[in-house]
């Protein structure tokens, strides 16, 4: 006889799970509200039957425009219960951008509650996949044209809905952060999507007493960082509205919380606001990702939160990741964004496509076991990221540069778009920029390279300043550049209270670049 098991191991199957072993444990909480594993599971299977009610099969693509809360949870773990295909889109969108981003995804129906749906009642009729009928609204106030989500899902069975998944079944598209270009839609399997509690859950010492305090927006794919594993333990998620210092300290110290993703200017946020009258004495792991932690802001960290150890993950949102644990840091490792958090194969390759070895910088490509499927809908832009090994092997061209060292950890220099070519020579922004983050008046730095006459390009640094603060900019491009080498010399530094920015504070430099507009004289000195 030959024993044959389902996969029922898959991302929607441990809310089942954990609804018969830890049937009263609190699963997620958002603001005063929270629902345990077994309220979870019979919400979820509300939202997954009321969806298959609609007609909506294996594969149709429900689209989620919603900031965080306990409604937007439960479709989210419904839809995809349900065998939908789940389109997060960042509720920060509006106009033409949100309406090509929905038509691209073929979502047939949209769920926003009262704080999008004007967003998305502007560009109702540009809607080309999403019937008059298929537009729900959660919330308080009832809207002309939307239906209520209440009123869908409340009279559904929570009987489980009996959909059969596979592990290479579409489960999610998210949409990048566009910092070089149009975003793109990213989707990913069941099996790719666990690449979340395997690597993370193992990496970041996640068990059934973690608490997860997710400061930044499900649409956003660092929160699945913690999210993902904390579910599958069988642990306690804690849902942010919306990230202010005081919100995410008050819930630390509410829920005790064990767990948190954010990024850097979520932690500057904190130590401006102070920690002091918080007890932040549970948390046990802080994780910073999107660009790097300058040492004096990390320094800061680790002191304001002595009992967390500071971990940092990089990688994309198409499906590779890195982890920076403290011990790399403790064992001289310095600078480094880790290893493999499970299983990639990360290689450096030069402009035409080697492979080169251990120590030289080139771009970052990477395969492994939670790799996107592909950009929906655009096969050109997928063969355009893909680098195939001499062995056939398809990798992910991250257009980062960065090497590799005989340990196999990894160091990336930047984007490769952000290479400044001066003088014949290849700057990196990151070494100009930690070089900055050393001056005491410094709380950020953005340096891109604008044209020059004489060397082609020359780097420009724009600076937010510390509170009080009184270096001038000049004052400041002398002190940066007696400690740089003379190619690496900064002509310009202009200083702005801050800087354009992605979904969860990655700076947009492409913005930069297009907004500021050097004088022909300006020359690095």
């Amino acid at each position: 006889m030959v024993l044959r098991y389902d996969a029922d191991w898959l991302c929607s199957d441990v809310i089942a799970h954990n609804a018969r072993l830890c049937t009263r444990e609190v699963a997620v909480a958002c603001g005063d509200d929270q629902l345990t594993w077994g309220e979870l599971e019979a919400r979820t299977n509300k939202v997954a039957n009321s969806l298959l009610g609609l007609g909506l099969v294996k594969g149709d693509k429900v689209c989620l425009f919603m900031p965080n809360s306990l409604p937007m949870f439960e479709m989210f773990w419904g839809a995809v219960k349900a065998g939908c295909v789940i389109v997060l889109l960042n509720t920060l969108l509006d106009g033409d951008a949100l309406a090509r981003l929905a038509n691209a995804s073929d979502a047939t129906v949209i769920f926003a509650d009262d704080t999008t749906r004007a967003q998305i009642d502007a560009v109702r009729g540009a809607l080309t996949h999403v019937p008059p009928d298929r537009f729900y609204c959660f919330g308080d106030a009832a809207a002309p044209e939307w239906q209520r989500g209440g009123d869908l899902v409340d009279p559904a069975s929570e009987a489980p809905p009996g959909v059969k998944l596979e592990a290479d079944d579409a489960m999610s598209i998210i949409y990048s952060s566009g910092t070089t270009g149009v975003p793109k839609g990213i989707e990913h399997t069941h099996f790719g999507r666990l690449n979340y509690p395997l690597g993370f859950g193992m990496g970041l010492r996640i068990c059934r007493y973690s608490v997860a305090v997710c400061a930044t927006p499900v649409f956003a794919s660092g929160t699945w960082i913690t999210m993902f594993p904390t579910m599958y333990r069988g642990g306690t998620v804690v849902l942010l509205p919306k990230f202010t210092a005081e919100m995410f300290l008050a819930a630390v110290a509410r829920h005790r919380g064990t767990h948190a993703f954010l990024v850097p200017t979520q932690y500057i946020a904190l130590l401006e606001h102070g920690v002091d009258r918080y007890d932040t004495s549970s948390l046990q792991v802080l994780i910073t990702a999107g660009q790097p932690l300058s040492p004096t802001t990390s320094d800061a960290v680790l002191k304001a939160f002595p009992t967390a150890g500071l971990y940092e993950v990089y990688g994309m949102t198409e499906g590779f990741a890195t982890l920076a644990i403290p011990e790399d840091a403790e064992r001289g490792k310095r600078g480094t964004v880790g290893k493999a958090a499970f299983l990639e194969d990360i290689r450096i390759i030069d402009a035409e496509g080697h492979e080169l070895p251990a120590g030289e910088t080139g771009e970052i490509v990477a395969h492994g076991p939670g790799m996107m499927t592909g950009y929906y809908g655009r096969p050109d832009l997928t063969r355009e990221a893909t680098w195939t090994s001499p062995t056939g092997r398809t990798y992910l061209r991250s257009g980062d540069m960065g090497h590799v060292d005989q340990d196999g950890f990894l160091y990336v220099s930047g984007r490769s778009k952000d290479m400044i070519k001066s003088g014949g020579m290849n700057v990196f922004a990151v070494d100009i920029e930690r070089v900055f983050m050393e001056h005491p008046g410094v709380s950020e730095v953005a340096v891109i390279g604008v044209p020059h006459d004489k060397w082609g390009e020359t780097p420009l640094a724009v600076v937010i300043t510390r509170s009080g603060a009184a270096d001038s900019a000049e004052e400041l491009r002398e002190w940066v550049n007696e400690r740089l080498a003379k190619y690496q010399r900064v002509s310009q530094v202009v200083i702005r209270p801050e800087l354009p920015r992605t979904t969860y504070g990655k700076v947009q430099k492409q913005r930069l670049r297009e907004e500021l507009c050097p004088e022909p004289s300006l020359v690095a000195r």
